[in-house]
């Protein structure tokens, strides 16, 4: 694609050799000098690009954060699941051992057989309306007694009552 060298002589001197119609008087050509080459947006394309891909890639190294702090989280639940189920199942066992220490036939055999205890052979109730006693003078003895507490709190009570 080059031009034979005479050729590009002539091209390249157009002084010497006038064309018809033209005038003879040219100008030269300035100097030439190394110009910088204007800002492209191939520039500007690349710096997006590069932007883009590397907000791309930080929002998926978020993404798989997040991923991997939910399966910890998980697997720290799932181990907590475990751990309640084999206290609660402890406690059940624990209340039912209570249940049977605390059997009232599981006493009475223990008093039985290790203190060497026997049943008594009659039960007597006693009653809180009265006071029960079997000689007749500790019977008015307390009858007073009572008496007289009543009367005190009868006073403390009106008095009481009646803001003093």
């Amino acid at each position: 694609m080059t031009a034979p060298l005479s050729n590009r002589q002539a091209r390249a001197t157009p002084a010497s050799s006038p064309r018809p119609g033209s005038t003879p008087a040219r100008r030269a050509a300035p100097p030439l000098r190394v110009v910088r080459p204007a800002p492209r947006r191939r520039r500007r394309a690349r710096l997006v690009t590069v932007l883009v891909s590397m907000a791309v890639l930080v929002s998926l190294f978020g993404l798989v954060a997040s991923h991997v702090m939910l399966t910890q989280g998980q697997f720290r639940l799932d181990t907590l699941r475990t751990r309640t189920a084999s206290e609660q199942a402890r406690y059940e066992r624990l209340r039912l051992k209570v249940a049977e220490l605390e059997s009232p036939s599981r006493i009475v055999a223990t008093a039985q057989e290790r203190l060497g205890m026997v049943p008594p052979p009659s039960v007597t109730y006693l009653s809180p309306t009265g006071a029960v006693s079997s000689f007749p003078d500790e019977r008015d003895e307390a009858e007073e007694e009572s008496a007289a507490e009543e009367d005190d709190y009868s006073r403390v009570k009106r008095s009481l009552a009646s803001g003093q």
